[in-house]
């Protein structure tokens, strides 16, 4: 399994610990507490584990981009694991303080660009994944049929027998 893919999966793992406990803090908390943490419980689960692991999944399984580089353009799934994790941590932590609305006018501004670059990181991030996944979407290979070559049925190979009587 390639490196990229071992580290979605395992962000993937740690997102879903995460997303989990998230999930025990809005019901422990109350509902109050519960909006607030409503929009990190579901990006910690939809693009923290959901995604994170499709793409770890699809990078290690897809059909392979070419010999030379099976994998296709490595430096793209470099990318992705990191804008969108970047994203996704940007997003986590504005998102929570940006829903708290206790902030004065000038820091809720600040937050809200923190949310438009968090969210542009997470796109950068799928569209380095899907350019580089695309040429790896292929038809499925057409294997030509194998011609048995059949045996005689008594078991011998059958001499040509010559018809002049062995003369050259």
């Amino acid at each position: 399994m390639p490196t990229v893919s071992r580290l979605f999966l395992k962000c993937g793992l740690i997102y879903f610990v995460a997303a989990m406990a998230s999930g025990v803090a809005m019901g422990w908390l109350g509902p109050a507490w519960g909006a607030v943490l409503l929009p990190t419980y579901i990006h910690l689960f939809v693009v923290g584990w959901i995604t994170q692991i499709i793409i770890g999944v699809a990078l290690w399984l897809f059909p392979k981009w070419s010999k030379e580089q099976p994998r296709g353009r490595e430096w793209l799934s470099w990318l992705a694991l990191v804008t969108l994790n970047l994203g996704l941590l940007l997003r986590l932590g504005t998102e929570s303080m940006h829903g708290l609305n206790r902030l004065d006018p000038a820091s809720q501004k600040w937050l809200a660009w923190g949310l438009v670059a968090s969210a542009l990181l997470q796109w950068v991030g799928g569209m380095a994944f899907m350019i580089n996944i695309w040429g790896r979407i292929k038809p499925k290979k057409v294997r030509k049929p194998r011609v048995k070559k059949s045996a005689p049925k008594d078991g011998k190979k059958k001499v040509a027998a010559k018809q002049d009587g062995g003369r050259p």
